[in-house]
């Protein structure tokens, strides 16, 4: 899919950050590669932190990507504007969630997480007519969460206590929680669907076979999708 409908940036640059924990083997040069995957001119700095920086702006980069141990954004240059991958993320896998179940409005979404991601997730499906039901381990997340909706547009949250019955109870769920394999076999039915951004994979190895045809789950294309496509929105 490429971004032929929207206005072409100039090249886009992916910076890595030695702050921190240091660079991740491998990250730029894969979020430079989605890019080039949607038809943008991409490039990497030879230089990392201020010195890659000032060869962003040397090669006339208009959009740049950069992630630290904390964040990880999309920046316009021109006009200041950003996006936030967590947010993006949680925006675009309840797009995919929406276009994978031929729509969920009216319908239940358990969203498994209160923090960045699952927040962001929260909100867009009630931009997509969706009700919210969430489980965090955390209780106190959960309840900010149920706040900031009731506060902000209107609507209630059903906040679940106990995860086994969230998950045989719902069929359309998304995983916003870094857990690995705890929604087991039991758990899905032949019209379950599985949004899980990020990795671990919050799906058992004995259940992938049994929700695969209706798993959407990668590690990073569409959360950095998403973030071009909002920095594109915001022309």
């Amino acid at each position: 899919m490429h971004c032929t409908d929207v206005h072409e940036p100039g090249p886009i640059a992916v910076l890595p950050m030695t702050c921190g924990q240091g660079v991740i083997s491998g990250f730029s040069e894969t979020v430079a590669g989605i890019l080039t995957f949607l038809g943008m001119s991409t490039f990497v700095p030879s230089s990392t932190d201020a010195k890659g920086f000032a060869e962003v702006l040397e090669r006339g980069a208009e959009i740049v990507f950069m992630a630290d141990d904390d964040r990880f954004i999309a920046a316009h240059l021109k006009t200041g504007r950003f996006s936030d991958n967590s947010v993006a993320t949680g925006k675009g896998y309840v797009a995919a969630l929406d276009y994978m179940t031929g729509g969920i409005k009216d319908h239940s979404v358990l969203i498994l997480g209160a923090g960045p991601v699952g927040q962001s997730a929260a909100f867009s499906v009630l931009d997509f007519g969706g009700r919210i039901h969430v489980f965090d381990k955390d209780t106190k997340a959960s309840e900010k969460l149920a706040h900031d909706i009731l506060s902000q547009r209107g609507k209630s949250v059903l906040i679940e206590g106990d995860l086994d019955s969230a998950l045989t109870s719902h069929r359309l769920i998304l995983v916003a929680c870094p857990e690995a394999g705890f929604i087991k076999v039991n758990h899905l039915y032949s019209d379950s669907f599985v949004a899980a951004p990020g990795v671990p994979l919050g799906i058992h190895s004995e259940a992938l076979d049994q929700i695969s045809s209706r798993l959407v789950h990668d590690p990073l294309q569409l959360g950095v999708a998403t973030m071009l496509y909002d920095i594109f929105k915001r022309y």
